[in-house]
């Protein structure tokens, strides 16, 4: 069995995250290629596809998310993500096994059915969640009526919502998708997963999916047969049989990463990309958020931010280790590109 180094995995999650040298791809395809992007932060996949993309515009996941290439929707977690269009059902089907049954109640046979009919429509979240309270017995504190439904019922965001610069309240409408049985929804998320996280140990897709490892086992036997491989401390990794694994000495460019970026929380270890010490400078403590960060030589080096004052945008680094300055002034002004079209004047402040 081949045993892969640290460095060898690092560079095998760099490749299959586009982040070793950007490509021209559709949007939606990008998104597939990537699994799923984060979207809890607005313009986090904004930032993570024009880090990854050559010519990405703003423009072109807006115009794929209002044609349902591209959809929004509560996933992993129980936090937003953007999948593709066709993944969706698979993706929302498997989730859904999962979170309902974690709801703290008893739910109504009929009542994801109800949920689906009134949200056929539109609704706003208030809306729903209205609905929902009178037909459920009364939740625990941390608990809402919105959680419950969004738990038994395929819902997606309504564009806008998405939208760059979309700000406020959004609307939600239930997807009008047949909802494939496990484990084959199951199995096409974990083979998603594998083509752009992997190699990966079964705790990996866990933290990842927060899938019942009973049906990450059925959606394993289904994927068979699996590259198995191991690491450098023995433990079993998983990959699909064709999946590409670089040299560990191929050339790993400056990236600026998005806030709470994929790429970041893939795994449960996570030190093949972020360094067991540079952990607490990247992750707030009080609310777990990830910070956009930096990738030198393949690794998170530090976290950044940027200001925009009228013509003047500033791109602020703070690293934590060194970096070429020439090519950190390219990322950052690749960035504020995206973040500061209309600035006349753009700068990188180094702390």
């Amino acid at each position: 069995m081949r045993i892969l180094s640290d460095r060898e995995l690092t560079v095998a999650l760099l490749a299959r995250q586009l982040l070793l040298e950007r490509r021209r791809l559709p949007v939606s395809q990008a998104v597939q290629r990537l699994g799923a992007l984060q979207a809890q932060y607005s313009p986090s996949p904004y930032v993570a596809l024009h880090s990854r993309l050559d010519a990405f515009r703003p423009s072109d996941l807006e115009e794929a998310l209002r044609r349902g290439r591209v959809v929004k929707s509560t996933l992993m977690r129980g936090t937003l993500h953007l999948v593709h269009g066709t993944d969706y059902a698979s993706f929302t089907a498997a989730c859904l096994a999962q979170s309902r049954s974690r709801v703290p109640v008893p739910v109504p046979e009929g009542l994801p059915a109800e949920i689906a009919a009134f949200a056929a429509t539109p609704r706003t979240t208030d809306e729903i969640r209205e609905y929902v309270e009178p037909r459920i017995p009364p939740l625990p504190n941390g608990y809402d009526a919105l959680n419950v439904a969004r738990a038994v019922t395929p819902l997606v965001h309504v564009p806008p919502s998405g939208y760059l610069a979309q700000h406020g309240k959004f609307s939600l409408t239930a997807a009008r998708v047949p909802l494939p049985a496990d484990p084959a929804a199951t199995a096409l998320v974990v083979r998603r997963y594998l083509a752009a996280f992997g190699p990966a140990t079964r705790d990996d897709i866990a933290a990842f999916t927060y899938f019942r490892l009973r049906d990450l086992d059925a959606a394993l036997t289904l994927l068979q047969p699996l590259r198995r491989l191991t690491d450098g401390r023995g433990r079993d990794l998983l990959d699909l049989p064709r999946a590409p694994l670089p040299a560990d000495d191929v050339a790993t460019p400056v990236r600026l990463l998005a806030r709470w970026d994929a790429a970041v929380l893939s795994h449960r270890d996570r030190t093949r990309i972020v360094p067991a010490e540079l952990t607490e400078h990247v992750v707030r403590r009080a609310n777990g958020d990830f910070l956009p960060t930096v990738l030198v030589a393949g690794l998170v080096a530090g976290s950044w931010s940027h200001h925009v004052s009228r013509e003047r945008a500033v791109l602020t680094v703070r690293l934590l280790r060194g970096a070429a300055p020439a090519e950190l002034e390219a990322e950052a002004m690749w960035m504020l590109g995206l973040l500061a079209p209309a600035a006349s004047h753009r700068e990188l402040a180094v702390t």
